[in-house]
């Protein structure tokens, strides 16, 4: 429905005037979002015009986060990602006077660099920014920088996922960053546990299917045969359709989890 109202004359004057109203903007973002992903099945650059949107809506932090996951992720899998329209780096280090514009490329360039796990690209773009930028930086580049810190490992990570927290509170956008990074993180201390701690919080739904992955993933790593079970097959039934890439993850934990052995009765020998 939305597509076809999108081709009706006047309709792009119509959601410019429409995204800058308290009461229509959710309505006109749903707009903007078939809009660009028009453009995105196209194949055309898209990011540029995606952060024109959300500075004409004025978008606080947390609606930029929203939507910048959600066209990422699209772009990703109709192979138009985010990544090939970045030419350079002045939203992370020269933003100027439209803020709003930069934190939605910034939020774009970096959501896309999680997807594609790759966390030392991220902290090196981060670094690049100048200290009094930094400062100025809103929770969700914070937090996709504790990311790069969690999937890397590095020293101090849980520490800045702390923070991060602090700041951010129950953003669902933060939390699943900062758990996306746990799950990819390697020897973390009390890995596991962060993971199942987190994942608890009532910021994801009981039936998050990838809240239910990084779940099945911990207690796996427990040694929790049963609960890593229950949680991937909880996953399993909880995935939208037509998500196969996600749905060939969630199987190979699958198979990781039957792979353990079946616990060890109490009255066996140990070695």
């Amino acid at each position: 429905m939305i597509r076809g109202l999108l081709d009706t004359p006047g309709s792009y004057a119509a959601l410019a005037a429409a995204i800058r109203r308290d009461d229509l903007r959710p309505a006109a973002l749903a707009a903007v979002r078939t809009l660009i992903e028009q453009a995105i099945d196209a194949g055309q650059p898209w990011t540029t015009e995606a952060a024109r949107w959300l500075s004409r809506a004025d978008a606080d932090w947390q609606t930029s986060a929203t939507l910048a996951n959600r066209l990422a992720w699209y772009a990703r899998s109709r192979h138009n990602s985010a990544l090939l329209h970045f030419a350079g780096t002045d939203h992370l280090t020269q933003p100027g006077t439209d803020r709003t514009h930069a934190q939605a490329l910034r939020h774009l360039h970096l959501v896309a660099l999680r997807y594609d796990f790759r966390c030392r690209s991220i902290q090196q773009l981060l670094d690049q920014a100048p200290d009094h930028e930094r400062t100025r930086w809103d929770p969700y580049t914070r937090a996709l920088g504790t990311f790069a810190l969690l999937g890397r490992s590095a020293p101090g990570a849980l520490d800045a996922m702390n923070r991060t927290l602090a700041e951010a509170g129950d953003n669902p956008q933060v939390c699943h960053a900062l758990l996306h990074g746990l799950w990819l993180g390697e020897n973390l201390p009390g890995q596991a546990e962060h993971i199942l701690k987190l994942a608890a919080w009532p910021t994801f739904d009981d039936n998050d299917p990838i809240a239910l992955f990084r779940t099945a993933t911990a207690w796996r790593t427990l040694g929790r045969r049963t609960e890593a079970l229950t949680a991937i097959d909880d996953a399993l039934e909880a995935l939208a359709p037509n998500q196969p890439d996600v749905h060939a993850d969630l199987v190979r934990e699958r198979t990781l989890i039957t792979a353990m052995p079946a616990t060890v009765p109490e009255s066996a020998p140990r070695r």
